[in-house]
């Protein structure tokens, strides 16, 4: 069988959904391969920052879990900053209902999608792309990959293997059927619960999803990290899934964006935060930009590369890079450092005004500062059970 489209998305997560589904909108005739079926379970913390929601406009509202207008950054037991926002500052889901959210928005689009299809094979092939699923065949002229941090995709084209650090949490469960009885019912980030990474915990609709990230490889550190963090927020007694461990990308070759004629977006391009490690508002932004690279490559006769190149350049890197030297100093200075400056009284006291003073005329958030752990009261979205 020998099919042909102007673009194939290899991938069904945000960034393949919704570049499938930009694709649509501007006209082009576009399928998704991708290699799972669904619903599918996807590791992911599964958090929606304030990007990834105005990036959205409202279409996730049905699969939101808590939403939240305050978030703590907590430094072990010793110290919290507590962020008030404006608006949301994060909403939490699932990502096995977020995924097939877009994916059925790439449907209703017009996008063509082939669940339980593997890409075997990735070739140029003259003005186009030859893609080998099984023993079939299909040609397109483009293809844009977006089959994750350790997709097959890079090694099928002979690309630079992207710099890997790792995330790994649990699920923990109450003892009732109602929703999680939380310590506070928090969202909170712990900068001293991993070497170059932080602790996370996000309240879902049953469970709470905690865990930890680092820019350094998973290992068994991260997971002992994970244990003693765990334990540390007073869920160790919780009944437990996991833990699950998954690549995040923290570092991109110079060929990170893929060829001229294959373009590679988030996860699969190195396109992530190498602080924070988030990645779905890249996600859904450069899945956008390279349908439409794609769609003005086709019309104007350029070259699809570099289009794409200057348009994740302006738009998406500063998203993603913009606070790469703000988290290396802090990084840098590790967790044991940290803790110890939030447990001296005479350093401590110095954090309020600083904090103050760095967030003066800020009109998205304030910022206050409390010796010990601040609760954040969630909001469920309306109609959500």
């Amino acid at each position: 069988m020998s099919e042909s489209f102007d673009v194939i998305v290899v991938g069904a997560g945000p960034a393949g959904s919704s570049c499938a589904r930009r694709a649509a909108e501007l006209g082009l005739s576009v399928t998704v391969l991708e290699k799972s079926t669904f619903p599918r379970f996807k590791p992911c913390g599964a958090g929606l920052t304030e990007r990834s929601l105005r990036l959205l406009n409202g279409e996730q509202v049905s699969v939101e879990h808590l939403r939240f207008d305050t978030v703590e950054i907590g430094f072990d037991r010793y110290l919290s900053l507590v962020v008030v926002g404006r608006e949301t500052l994060i909403a939490t889901t699932t990502r096995a209902e977020f995924d097939a959210l877009l994916l059925r928005a790439a449907e209703a689009a017009g996008a063509e999608v082939e669940l339980g299809r593997a890409v075997t094979g990735l070739a140029h092939e003259g003005e186009g792309v030859r893609v080998r699923v099984g023993s079939d065949s299909m040609t397109a002229r483009h293809v844009v990959v977006a089959d994750g941090a350790r997709g097959a995709g890079r090694r099928m084209l002979g690309l630079s293997p992207l710099l890997m650090g790792g995330g790994i949490y649990v699920r923990v469960f109450p003892g009732n059927d109602g929703p999680p009885e939380l310590p506070g019912g928090r969202v909170l980030f712990d900068p001293t619960a991993a070497k170059r990474g932080y602790g996370w915990v996000f309240p879902k609709g049953d469970h709470v999803n905690i865990g930890v990230f680092s820019q350094c490889e998973l290992s068994t550190r991260l997971k002992r990290d994970l244990d003693a963090f765990v334990t540390l927020q007073g869920f160790d007694a919780w009944r437990s899934e996991g833990p699950f461990a998954f690549p995040i990308p923290v570092g991109r070759p110079a060929d990170a964006l893929g060829t001229e004629r294959v373009l590679f977006a988030c996860d699969a391009a190195g396109l992530v935060n190498p602080v924070t490690g988030e990645g779905i508002s890249a996600a859904i932004l450069s899945g956008r930009l390279a349908a439409e690279v794609v769609s003005e490559s086709i019309e104007k006769g350029q070259a699809a590369s570099a289009l794409y190149a200057r348009r994740v350049q302006a738009e998406v890197v500063p998203m993603t890079d913009g606070s790469r030297k703000k988290g290396d100093i802090v990084y840098g200075l590790g967790p044991g450092f940290l803790k110890l400056v939030a447990r001296t009284p005479i350093l401590k006291a110095t954090i309020a005004p600083l904090w103050r003073a760095a967030t003066r005329d800020n009109d998205a958030f304030s910022l206050s500062v409390a010796g010990g752990s601040e609760a954040s009261e969630p909001s469920r979205t309306p109609g959500r059970v």
